[in-house]
């Protein structure tokens, strides 16, 4: 016996011969293995349902009902059905034993019985049953595991999406209190200047009125910054499918965007949007975690480019609305297009590693997030790239589910 059997295994011997049963009963129990016994097949069901034996020694040959019926009827029990059975029988037939490997036997012994033989059969077999137990056992514990390690992935998942998008709204947030506070410095200086207090010297009411105007509009501004703010946060704790349209969502997030300098003093911007696009049901938040990652690593990728153009199109066919944004970037090496989906992956230096100023930082994430983002209702996500040219990123969202 061995790691891969128990110890003392359980042997059920059904025979309707005393004689045969006295002598396996003895050698077996000598060699270590707790013996019952039945006499006729009727009692040997009922005896492996109770005892369920490491394997069954089978007298084909019975009265009442036979081996070759006893095995059928063991096979055919759920309980019962994966328990190894020797047949043993004097017949040397072939097409006896024939049938009983077709009814479910794993071998067979010949009268008289050769004990050594014998021994060597009914290890090799419980030793084979006791194995496929345990890859059994071990199959389901790996399926557990993978079912855990599976939730395991989806919540860590879902907490890097939250943590990408809580840190593109940081950089977003800079990008407006930066805003913010120019044009609160310009209200300051507009009033300095409308009374006089940065020339010393008397303003006619036609100059005092143009700084009024400009006052005016630096608070519009502001206001505009803030009702941006406000909506996008609104809509961003909203997690109930709604029926939307993609060009709404895009026209509100480039308005939010606005508070970024560099998309409004140095990018040229041109939106191509399809004005038939359908109503779809979406989670706003998706598509503008979305959007945003893609218009931030647009920027990004042109940070340094004399030249900076970002273009936006919406489109549609039968089945799909797609979203391209198109940056001429640094583009991408076509060695790493392959990773640009893999998280934690990225071209840009990680915070802290930044060899120039001003240089955008990267976590890896952001394109995951896209990607995971969007398996969620079907859809997906494909990037062209031409390095030192731009990249294209294209959103496909299937048009199930129609608003």
């Amino acid at each position: 016996m061995d790691n891969s059997t128990p110890k003392n295994p359980k042997l059920l011997i059904v025979d309707d011969q005393p004689h045969n049963l006295g002598i396996l009963f003895d050698f077996l129990t000598r060699s270590g293995f707790k013996i019952f016994v039945a006499l006729d097949g009727e009692s040997a069901i009922q005896r492996t349902e109770v005892t369920q034996p490491d394997l069954i020694i089978l007298d084909v040959m019975m009265p009442g009902i036979d081996g070759f019926e006893t095995c059928k009827r063991l096979k055919q029990n759920p309980s019962t059905q994966d328990i190894p059975i020797i047949f043993m029988t004097a017949l040397s037939d072939t097409v006896d034993k024939v049938q009983g490997f077709k009814l479910g036997a794993v071998d067979y012994i010949t009268k008289p019985i050769h004990q050594e033989e014998v021994l060597s059969r009914i290890q090799t077999h419980i030793k084979l049953y006791h194995l496929q137990n345990q890859l059994q056992t071990k199959t389901e514990e790996l399926a557990h595991l993978n079912q855990n390690l599976e939730e395991i992935v989806q919540a860590r998942t879902q907490q890097l999406i939250e943590q990408e998008k809580t840190a593109l709204i940081g950089r977003l947030t800079q990008g407006i209190v930066h805003n913010l506070r120019n044009r609160i410095q310009l209200i300051i200086s507009y009033k300095c200047l409308a009374t006089g207090e940065m020339t010393e010297e008397a303003v006619s009411p036609e100059t005092t009125f143009a700084y009024m105007e400009k006052m005016a509009e630096a608070a519009w501004d502001m206001s505009q910054i803030l009702d941006n703010l406000m909506h996008k946060s609104k809509m961003d704790h909203s997690l109930q499918l709604t029926s939307l349209n993609i060009n709404d969502i895009l026209k509100k997030e480039l308005d939010f965007w606005q508070a970024n300098l560099q998309l409004k003093h140095k990018v040229k911007k041109k939106y191509v949007l399809d004005e038939h696009i359908p109503l779809i049901s979406l989670v706003y938040t998706d598509i503008s975690q979305i959007l945003d990652n893609l218009i931030s690593n647009a920027l990004d990728a042109m940070w340094d480019k004399e030249e900076q153009m970002l273009t936006i199109i919406t489109r549609q066919d039968e089945d799909n609305l797609y979203i391209d944004v198109q940056d001429t970037g640094c583009g991408i090496a076509p060695e790493d297009l392959s990773k640009v989906f893999d998280p934690f992956y990225t071209t840009k230096p990680l915070k802290g590693e930044e060899k120039q100023r001003n240089q955008p930082t990267g976590t890896g994430l952001g394109i995951y997030t896209c990607m995971q983002i969007l398996k969620g209702f079907g859809g997906d996500i494909n990037v062209t790239s031409e390095l030192n040219k731009g990249s294209i990123f294209t959103v496909r969202i299937p048009k199930q589910n129609n608003g």
